[in-house]
């Protein structure tokens, strides 16, 4: 039809989009039926000119046959929503026997100063509208699922759910957010559950001027889910003026099951992981479990149970899990971050650790947590330059995660950059002052700086922060011991190493779970100076294949050791490029 354009036009205090079908009044939307927005851009568009009722019909209801009154009725309710009084034509002049008028001044704005596109959007959890526990799940999992498929895009910048997800039960201005975030739009949503019907609803907000962009609500049963978020993936990447190639809008809308049932149990598995409680990562464990069960093909549920086993640490079950999932299906992104993460902090394969890295960003550009293991793997193996640029990139991504903003702070320390590493750690703690690892990495720059004071204050820090966590308390006394050490403060180093080395023989297991890393005891052995001692405890690092020794290139700790032609002989048995 003839309206069908890309301008927009202003009149009085609204705004007509016609690209987007939208009627806008102070940024906030005044809806209007499908048909009566026709009716008033068919006015404007011919704006000073009288439209007959039978060329109204011809252009809104082309080919259809409908009654006069129709024009009458959707005349009426666009004045009440243009806020028209009876008898008063501000806008719409009804001339008897011939038709209407539009008769307010209109500004037309050429298509080329519409709206640009966005680059960048926050997905907010969505709001479980009647508190309802058992909906929590499905609140957080439909806000993730959109997160993970739009992150496939590489033209647009999603922020990650660590981010966003500070934000559940919180009260902020759609500005605010962003600016916090750094994004330019701000999708928002809201899940009920009525008569065993599920209610979607989803509103997407350009922050730049805090205008509604498109909004929908959807009354499903709970089994149309995948329906759904299909639609409301397909319809963000149109508002936001995505260009997609049909390999990309295939990825976007694909369903990794087409079990419903699986589907929720994922989603709960998913819910319980990002607890990141010990009782969580069980229920997480339980839940994949269970979906992959109901369908043994659904590959984003060992993916995911990948991610629980690495979080406890048990890579055999991990790297199961994770080779499952991409035997499925090769083009998960963050299968491949999870595999990248395996090969390079437990089987020392360092080439493959960096290609699935690469592939897993290939797939998935605006996956934090790959750009955050990029970067420490560039920055153990030394190459500083790539590992700031990926950690860059992951605190982009993730700008209010602890964990991502950690990344440049780790990248500064291995760097020998410490002013840069303080500074960082600095502001994490500002974000988040009872974050024990930044007061422990903290500690280890100050110590390299030979802050001895504030690097134990930092450590005492962690203990208190702490309480009654074993493993905790003996990796702080090892930082105490190496402390001490490089202090020349040699018995009060002693005493703890004596502790933690009693503590280490009376285990065989492997890696010892009740006592201390080898690698630690060696990195105090060196600050006391007795070299034999520390790569005595750096070959049984090696041969209990500890997870420090990927660290050996580029770890301040060991800086003595570097001109023994016996620690470049580990270097090499370990597989890190010289």
């Amino acid at each position: 039809m003839f309206w069908q354009t890309q301008r927009s036009y202003e009149f009085g205090p609204f705004r007509l989009d016609a690209r987007e079908r939208q009627l806008l009044r102070g940024g906030k939307v005044v809806p209007l039926t499908p048909k009566v927005f026709d009716v008033l851009l068919v006015l404007v568009q011919n704006r000073g000119h009288i439209v007959s009722k039978d060329e109204v019909m011809k252009l809104v209801w082309p080919n259809i046959a409908v009654e006069e009154g129709n024009i009458a009725r959707n005349i009426s309710t666009l004045r009440n929503a243009l806020d028209e009084r009876p008898r008063e034509s501000r806008y719409i002049e009804t001339v008897p026997w011939r038709g209407y008028r539009f008769v307010a001044k209109v500004k037309e704005l050429p298509a080329e100063s519409a709206r640009p596109a966005i680059s960048s959007i926050g997905v907010l959890p969505f709001v479980n509208v009647a508190s309802d526990p058992s909906l929590d799940y499905l609140a957080d999992g439909i806000a993730e699922t959109l997160i993970n498929n739009l992150s496939q895009l590489a033209q647009l910048k999603v922020m990650s759910r660590n981010s966003t997800f500070r934000y559940k039960g919180r009260e902020a201005e759609v500005s605010i957010i962003a600016r916090e975030l750094k994004v330019e739009s701000v999708l928002m949503g809201r899940v009920a559950e009525r008569d065993d019907l599920l209610s979607v609803s989803v509103e997407l907000v350009d922050a730049r001027d805090d205008t509604h962009i498109w909004g929908a609500q959807y009354i499903r049963n709970p089994a149309d889910l995948f329906t759904v978020q299909e639609t409301i993936a397909r319809e963000i990447t149109d508002k936001l003026r995505l260009k997609l190639t049909s390999e990309v809008q295939k990825r976007l809308t694909r369903r990794h099951t087409e079990s419903a049932e699986a589907y929720q149990l994922y989603l709960k598995g998913r819910y319980y992981f990002n607890k990141l409680t010990v009782d969580g990562i069980k229920k997480g464990i339980e839940h994949h479990q269970q979906a992959v069960r109901k369908d043994p093909h659904y590959a984003l549920a060992y993916a995911g149970l990948a991610d629980c086993y690495n979080y406890f640490a048990k890579p055999g079950e991990a790297k199961q899990a994770v080779s499952k999932a991409l035997e499925l299906d090769d083009g998960l992104g963050e299968a491949h971050g999870s595999l990248g993460f395996l090969k390079f902090v437990y089987d020392w394969d360092f080439v493959g650790a960096e290609a699935e890295f690469k592939h897993a960003l290939e797939l998935s550009p605006n996956y934090a947590e790959a750009h955050h293991w990029s970067a420490i793997y560039f920055a153990n193996l030394g190459r500083h330059e790539e590992a700031s640029i990926e950690a860059k990139h992951a605190v982009e991504l993730d700008p209010l995660s602890l964990l991502m903003n950690m990344t440049p702070a780790l990248a500064s320390y291995l760097a020998r950059d410490y002013d840069a590493a303080v500074q960082q750690l600095q502001k994490i703690i500002e974000m988040e002052p009872n974050f024990p690892a930044a007061h422990s990495v903290l500690g280890n720059v100050y110590l390299q700086q030979e802050l001895f004071e504030q690097a134990m204050a930092e450590y005492q820090k962690v203990l208190e922060l702490s309480p009654d966590i074993a493993a905790v308390e003996r990796a702080i006394k090892a930082l105490m011991a190496h402390a001490y050490a490089k202090w020349r403060k040699r018995n009060k180093a002693m005493k703890l190493l004596d502790e933690l080395t009693k503590q280490s023989k009376k285990s065989d297991q492997s890696p010892p779970a009740t006592c201390v890393s080898p690698h630690s005891i060696a990195e105090i052995y060196s600050a006391l100076g007795q070299t034999e001692k520390a790569l005595e405890w750096l070959n049984k690092a090696y041969d209990l294949h500890d997870m420090q020794m990927v660290s050996l290139l580029t770890n301040p700790t060991l800086d003595r050791l570097r001109s023994d032609t016996r620690f470049a002989d580990l270097v090499r048995r370990v597989g890190l490029p010289q």
